[in-house]
């Protein structure tokens, strides 16, 4: 085995890796906490339905993610099998993002509804995929080191903080002006990404390395691939949790506006949630270095734990008490960052044993079907929130109603918990531990070493 002070990468080169991820956070929170308010409070389409789509547009990612991490795979170019992806991903993004979060100034497909939601969305999250997967695979091939990969998602998820708090930066100013409302926010975050985006995408495609590619893979379908992932027990334990995790947290983000407003009181979530991000990005040194120290799954499953302690606190909050809210609210922002670093470098790892048994390097298939996953995940973390508040007659609009605002409470606060707290069981008994990974690594030098005599 190598030494891995020689696997580390300069600086420069993971800045420019992990540069992209900072304008992909400025529109990825308000897909989850600004939709919903704008064209439900805004455009009055009703929450229920809105669920619906955004279940239904997610759903479309079971059969493009496979299909392009596979792709991605397998194709080769004078530019590499990572990189070529991305440009053309980024422009399909923008395009999306300036019809959803436009539709009465640019809107092609005449006034707002609930199927041009779908469609957008659905466009939306295409150019996400055509993106994010090649960009996650290409982060996992960079280095094979347990530990450098840690290092390597935790530049990108540095960018990724910094995104998110111009996410919520900007929001706070917007929303500030008297009148102001979820529109007007997505409309200035649009704006935003058409400026930061093309410049992130010169610089991960020029400065990045991508390492070179083995042979030519054999294209590989949905059920085939289904089957090769399947078979590999750590990235099944991984996925099923950061499944649990990501149907949890994104049930709770989705109507995060609608508690904070309602039963706290909150007169800018944009001011919370900056601070909010703020403290993440301050704590991702923290969880690079516990990871190194407990190992990355345990690291995980104390962000887990965390978690789970601030939202059974939220429960019990009155209406009135912003600041207490707002505290509790900083100190689960510590774990953002863990939830976002600590799995991409463990799925990296789980791919490994692919590797071993196949000699194929197959990152983009494992991140598809992680990715498709957790999409799937977010789905219903959308969608049923929004249909659970419709059931109870919630208006989005703004509820004073008791009954209502305690159901508000027990959805946003302990539903989540009970979904999240068999994911913290999974991650703390996960065994594919950094020795584990290092015996496998060096086991594969050696039958590579052999075979090169032979």
């Amino acid at each position: 085995m190598s030494d891995p002070k020689e696997q580390r990468l300069p600086w420069i080169r993971l800045a420019a890796f992990g540069s992209i991820s900072l304008p992909l956070a400025t529109i990825g929170l308000p897909l989850s906490i600004y939709l919903a308010p704008f064209y439900a409070g805004e455009l009055g389409i009703p929450l229920g339905l809105l669920g619906l789509a955004m279940i239904l547009a997610r759903l479309t990612d079971v059969i493009t993610d496979p299909l392009i991490g596979a792709a991605s795979d397998r194709i080769r170019t004078p530019w590499g099998r990572r990189r070529v992806w991305i440009p053309f991903g980024s422009a399909l993004l923008m395009f999306g993002c300036v019809q959803l979060f436009m539709p009465d100034m640019f809107s092609i497909l005449g006034e707002p509804s609930v199927w041009t939601f779908a469609a957008w969305l659905s466009i939306v999250y295409l150019g996400f995929t055509f993106v994010q997967l090649p960009h996650s695979a290409w982060g996992g091939e960079l280095s094979n080191d347990y530990f450098e990969r840690t290092r390597i998602f935790s530049v990108r998820q540095f960018f990724t903080m910094c995104g998110l708090i111009l996410a919520t930066a900007l929001p706070a100013l917007v929303l500030s002006r008297p009148g102001a409302g979820a529109g007007d926010v997505l409309q200035a975050l649009s704006v935003l990404l058409l400026v930061l985006l093309p410049i992130c995408v010169v610089l991960v495609t020029v400065f990045t390395p991508e390492p070179k590619a083995p042979a030519s893979e054999a294209f590989v379908g949905l059920f085939r691939g289904a089957r090769i992932v399947l078979r590999n027990g750590p990235f099944r334990i991984i996925t099923l949790a950061l499944f649990l995790g990501y149907v949890a947290e994104t049930f709770r983000i989705t109507i995060t506006l609608f508690f904070a407003r309602d039963v706290i009181g909150v007169p800018n979530i944009g001011l919370v949630y900056a601070a909010y991000f703020a403290v993440g990005l301050a704590a991702v040194p923290f969880w690079t270095w516990l990871a190194g120290r407990i190992g990355k799954h345990r690291a995980l499953a104390c962000a887990f734990v965390i978690v789970v302690m601030t939202n059974i606190s939220l429960f019990f909050l009155e209406h009135g008490q912003i600041a207490l809210f707002t505290a509790i609210f900083m100190f689960k922002g510590m774990c953002f960052g863990a939830l976002e670093l600590v799995p991409a470098s463990l799925v990296a790892d789980a791919v490994d044993v692919d590797t071993a048994r196949s000699r194929s390097r197959r990152q983009g298939l494992f991140f598809a079907f992680v990715t498709m996953t957790n999409k799937i995940g977010q789905a219903f973390g959308q969608g049923m929130s929004l249909i659970f508040l419709s059931l109870v007659g919630y208006n989005a609009a703004g509820e004073t109603d008791p009954e209502n605002l305690l159901w508000m409470r027990a959805l946003y606060a302990l539903l989540p918990v009970v979904i999240l707290a068999p994911a913290i069981w999974l991650m703390w008994r996960y065994r594919f531990t950094a020795a584990r990974h290092t015996r496998l690594r060096e086991a594969m030098a050696r039958r590579d070493a052999r075979e090169a005599i032979a």
